[in-house]
């Protein structure tokens, strides 16, 4: 009896093992299938080049499709609401990123457009239906800005352009020049003020 008892273990455990090669080429093949139906999803907005379209995104989503950090303001006036109201990045890894924030009372509202890159412009598809009706420099702290007054869809806007590290930035407001330059001065990228 003991004899028939380890015969059937022994039996046992090559029906085991293939159970287990089995199980394991099962995972292959849903995870082979899972990246290639990913893939193949993303082949539509990559032959249609639908990279530099602008996508509404959280704030580490945008941070991680550009591929860097994205500056903002280290004086954060109480009228606005946190987190921002929406976010649009445009242009994929070199791109750039649209950060509105909405007032707490539904007053004038703020805008922050930066490029991800050092030397690279903000995303055209970020700029649309944008017409600059008259602009002056200035300078943000000690770095050249350029002031203007622009229509956005009809609207009329402040807009403060310059640079943080090396890329470039649009702050824009319908509100408060003094707290838009304020803003500006102290946006920063990974901790660092300018």
């Amino acid at each position: 009896m003991t004899q028939s008892v380890s015969q059937t273990v022994q039996r046992a455990r090559p029906g085991a093992l293939e159970l287990a090669r089995m199980a394991a080429t099962l995972a292959y093949v849903v995870a082979a299938t899972g990246a290639a139906l990913a893939a193949l999803g993303a082949l539509p907005r990559w032959i249609a080049g639908d990279a530099a379209a602008s996508r509404r995104v959280s704030l580490d989503e945008a941070e991680r499709r550009l591929g860097a950090r994205l500056p903002l303001p280290a004086y954060y006036p109480e009228r606005l609401a946190w987190p921002p109201a929406e976010i649009r990045v445009a242009g994929g890894r070199q791109g750039a990123a649209r950060v509105l924030f909405a007032a707490r009372d539904g007053g004038a509202p703020l805008e922050l457009l930066a490029a991800a890159e050092p030397g690279s412009p903000i995303a055209d598809a970020l700029l649309e239906d944008r017409t600059v009706l008259s602009s002056r420099k200035t300078t943000v702290g000690v770095h050249p800005a350029t002031l203007a007054s622009v229509l956005v869809d009809g609207v009329s806007w402040q807009e403060l352009a310059f640079e943080v590290d090396g890329r470039a930035v649009l702050l824009r407001t319908q509100g408060d020049l003094d707290e838009l330059v304020r803003m500006a001065k102290s946006l920063h990228i990974e901790g660092r003020r300018r």
